[in-house]
């Protein structure tokens, strides 16, 4: 192969198979159009139909990533493009791209004649095929012995722990994933399969859904395949939704709806080799009322999988022929146009009324019952003149959003308005983050589905048109809008923009749009960052960054810095002025993307008269208007959900010029509350809504600490500045920036290295407890503990002994060093004996002489006659002595640091690890 050396090695370093997917997307693009500039789109088809298409053969390909879909066959579009990402800045020395277009640099396109094009796209599918090949195969896959599992072992998994348990991969991925690759079910339909949520379910399922008729396993008709309580039989059925009939028309009413609408399908479908028997054992009530007809498979005669496809075809067959039938009744109905009569007031006047009928789910609430109720159910409370309409207007609104169920005036919430009301927040007339989440997943799921409500499509036609002006202002979002609507000829000019307004003002709630004085712009939604590298490749490219900017920093400290990082979100530089400490978190956040003009790295200097936690987090005024601090303003950045995925660094400079104990007591309190809550890491609020204005509470009111936020102080322990507590080191990492060479000099770079986009999981923990980690890494954990334990020991002799914070810190930090593969153990050791428990000693007495020469003992891995050193220890600490232990330590780090603090006792009476 006589590829040209910018070409010959683009793929010697991949993690997954999408540079060569995506290389080749480009050249079969190129060849058709012969364009030079392709467009995304295409490319992103081609890039998804080669994973569809190999997964349909039942070709090994990388799966698609977790987070975003659990399948190729589910992942869109606009992920792919988002995906795309990846490779093209993996393949940034040979690719020019951006959101409309991708071609290669110019300097690529002279190289690219005939025989190129043919040897690099050689060059791709051979290494695409080397890689695939390499992909752990699977044995074929069979229906029958998935069943046979389940119906021989079920019972005895429910006695087992269900978090993680294997077979809920096979009844939710892999039984879902092989039906679904079956050439009859196609791509309008949806495989999910469960066995339960949280808890074992008796009756474990597998259901195959029409998308176009908009059914859920709790409305509507499906496939479902259904296992009996006593794991007697599976029964292939075709199927009501029991849920939602049940919650609207109780459990009488649904039962004769399920019969009704039974009889009517049974008339027309052909059923054939189906079981209509209505009573059904094994399955309860509900089940057997809701199934149209059936096939029984017992326990040990289970048929094989080609008789099991052929029937599951049948089954699909006559699920079409009904699907067809009721598509064609939808699309006879006339055509609404959608309409737009609420405000966002609806919303947060709706949460009086949801909070009402949640905490009276057990039975249908009535209209005079909310009336005579309308203290709590409405805002304003006896101040309403008409309670009736008003109650009746919000509530046509939640039950356009499907929140709400009214049926001859009496209300109860769906299932989704159960959701709903547990994602309230403390204060009632306020839209909870958890609330945004639910409504824009509610429109998402409604973008196809022709039935929506009239309320629901106004919604999806505003956001469609803000996204399509991209950045705008009322003016020309009003004209395509009320257009749309096909209202410009029935709406007046004021009526005009007061319901664009309106319609912004929801977009704006629900973070499709962003305000900036009279400008929107539409908030393109973020996939997390696939990056290919491993984690020591992006350690080194942020050395390599660093470094191209003319700054070196000593050897393993951007390893130490990362996971110390990675460990807790909250370090200590310490160390002389001027040995770089500021530089090395501005340059460390750049490296990632982090920079002023993005607001993603915040230095804020702290002023020697901050006394209290408002000269960061923010006062109140005398009007009782909140002032926010520059910690705030950053945290509420952080935390929008466009922002999740990315960095936030915060860098306190000069931290100790005013007592931490007193300005930062709050975030010291509050780092120590994270937990999980779904896949991220929260914590108590900073700042109470109660304590805000209402105009105050939706930006600051409940702010927390989000778990994308970092933050590093800067300290110089002189004269000036105020020493730590053991409260402040507990939560950090310190490291000291106090040996420096000064022969380092700048390396030069001829080219300009970019910074890495990395997702934010890189550096946020993944473990925030012992128990977290302790399964996998028991044995590395046993050993970190027992050392610690035989510090301890030293430690009580001058009551500074660690406890569990420490140890799990401790613990975290060598995991992850184990994990990544940055550093030797005795090393990642080293460290953190440095950082976390050597600042902790200090004193003039000679049991502090003692526990420091029993200290280098451990860090020096040797014996020393420590009644001789007690006398004299000036041995262990002259240059040329202390330079050759450092060299045979075991923590030779640790080993000098011990040695400068016994130099200190010796001569000055007095030690600490703070003095320089």
């Amino acid at each position: 192969m006589t590829l040209p050396v910018e070409l010959a090695s683009i793929f010697r370093v991949k993690q997954k198979s999408y540079k060569m997917v995506l290389t080749l997307s480009i050249l079969d693009e190129y060849q058709q159009t012969k364009l030079q500039f392709l467009p995304l789109n295409s490319i992103a088809e081609r890039f998804l139909s080669y994973f569809r298409n190999a997964i349909r053969v039942g070709a090994a390909v990388d799966s698609p990533p977790q987070k975003v879909a659990p399948s190729w066959e589910e992942f869109t579009l606009a992920q792919t493009k988002s995906l795309l990402q990846t490779p093209i800045e993996a393949l940034k020395s040979i690719l020019d791209a951006n959101s409309e277009t991708i071609t290669f640099k110019p300097h690529i396109w002279p190289l690219l004649n005939e025989q190129c094009l043919s040897e690099l796209m050689e060059y791709a599918e051979s290494e695409l095929e080397r890689y695939n090949e390499e992909l752990p195969t699977k044995s074929p896959f069979s229906l029958k012995a998935s069943f046979d599992q389940l119906l021989n072992n079920y019972l005895d998994y429910k006695t087992q722990g269900f978090g993680g348990h294997p077979v809920g991969t096979l009844v939710r991925q892999e039984i879902p994933a092989f039906i679904q690759s079956q050439e009859f079910i196609g791509q309008d339909y949806k495989v999910q399969g469960s066995i339960g949520q949280g808890n074992w379910v008796g009756v474990p399922w597998i259901a195959i859904l029409d998308k176009r008729l908009n059914v859920s396993i709790q409305s509507g008709e499906y496939i479902v395949y259904l296992l009996s309580e006593d794991m007697s039989a599976v029964y292939l059925t075709l199927a009501h939704g029991v849920t939602e009939p049940i919650r609207l028309h109780r459990r009488k009413g649904a039962y004769q709806y399920f019969k009704q609408k039974s009889d009517e399908m049974r008339s027309y479908l052909p059923l054939k080799n189906m079981q209509i028997d209505e009573h059904i054992p094994g399955l309860g009530d509900d089940y057997q009322a809701a199934i149209i007809a059936s096939i029984r498979y017992d326990r040990n005669h289970i048929p094989d999988d080609e008789k099991l496809l052929e029937d599951l075809r049948n089954v699909v067959d006559n699920y079409k022929i009904y699907a067809d039938q009721a598509l064609e009744k939808q699309h006879q109905q006339q055509i609404e146009q959608p309409v737009f009569a609420y405000t966002i007031a609806h919303l947060y006047l709706g949460n009086g009324i949801i909070r009402y009928l949640g905490k009276h789910q057990e039975r249908y609430v009535s209209l005079d019952e909310l009336i005579s109720n309308q203290t709590v159910v409405l805002k304003s409370g006896d101040e309403v003149k008409y309670p009736k309409e008003r109650i009746q207007h919000i509530g046509r609104a939640l039950q356009e959003l499907g929140l709400v169920s009214i049926e001859d005036n009496e209300y109860s919430l769906t299932v989704k308005g159960i959701e709903y009301d547990q994602t309230l927040g403390d204060e009632t007339w306020m839209l909870s983050k958890g609330q945004v989440h639910l409504l824009r997943a509610l429109f998402s799921s409604n973008e196809q589905n022709t039935q929506a409500t009239r309320l629901i499509k106004g919604i999806l036609l505003g956001i469609s048109i803000a996204k399509e002006l991209g950045t705008f202002k009322l003016e020309s979002f009003k004209s395509p809008f009320t257009t749309s609507m096909g209202m410009d000829n029935k709406w007046g000019a004021v009526t005009q923009e007061n319901r664009a307004r309106f319609m912004l003002s929801w977009l704006e709630e629900l973070e499709y749009v962003r305000k900036v004085k009279d400008e929107f712009t539409y908030i393109i939604e973020e996939v997390e960052p696939v990056d290919e590298r491993s984690v020591a490749e992006r350690v080194n490219y942020i050395k390599v960054y660093i470094e191209s900017k003319g700054f070196h920093f000593p050897q393993d400290l951007i390893e130490n810095f990362y996971l110390s990082l990675k460990s807790k979100p909250f370090v200590i530089l310490a160390g002389v002025s001027g040995t770089g400490k500021t530089k090395l978190v501005k340059l460390f956040a750049e490296a990632l993307g982090a920079t002023s003009s993005n607001r993603q790295f915040n230095l804020i200097p702290v002023r020697p008269d901050w006394s209290d936690p408002s000269d960061l987090l923010g006062y109140k005024d005398l009007t009782g208007t909140f002032r926010p601090g520059l910690l705030a303003e950053v945290l509420v950045e952080a935390s929008k959900e466009s922002n999740q995925n990315k960095p936030y660094f915060i860098c306190l400079d000069e931290m100790n010029l005013a007592r931490v104990e007193h300005y930062f007591s709050d975030l010291l309190s509050v780092i120590e509350t994270q937990e999980w809550k779904d896949d991220r890491i929260v914590t108590v609020p900073l700042i109470q809504n109660e304590s805000l204005t209402s105009e105050d509470q939706p930006t600051y009111g409940r702010l927390a600490l989000p778990d994308n936020v970092y933050i590093i102080g800067t300290v110089n322990m002189d004269e000036t500045t105020h020493p730590f507590s053991k409260k402040v080191l507990d939560r950090a990492n310190t490291i000291e920036f106090n040996y420096i060479n000064l022969e380092q000099f700048p390396v030069g770079y001829s080219a300009e290295i970019p910074p890495l986009l990395v997702p934010n999981s890189f550096l946020r923990s993944d473990y925030l407890q012992l128990i977290d980690a302790y399964e996998p890494n028991q044995e590395l954990i046993r050993r970190v503990t027992m050392q610690l334990v035989r510090i301890n020991e030293i430690l009580e002799q001058v009551h500074s002994h660690v406890g569990f914070r420490i140890r799990d810190a401790v613990s975290f930090y060598m995991i992850y060093n184990e994990q990544y593969d940055l550093m030797s153990e005795n090393q990642a050791f080293d460290l953190q004996l440095l950082q976390k428990i050597l600042p902790r000693v200090q004193g003039s007495s000679s049991s502090v002489k003692r526990v420091l020469l029993q200290l280098l003992q451990e860090a020096l891995g040797r014996t020393l006659p420590i009644n001789d050193l007690m006398d004299d220890a000036s041995e262990l600490y002259t240059k040329r002595q202390s330079n050759e232990q450092e060299k045979e330590a075991k923590y030779p780090l640790s080993a000098r640091k011990l040695a400068f603090m016994l130099r200190r006792l010796e001569e000055d009476g007095f030690t600490s690890y703070w003095l320089s």
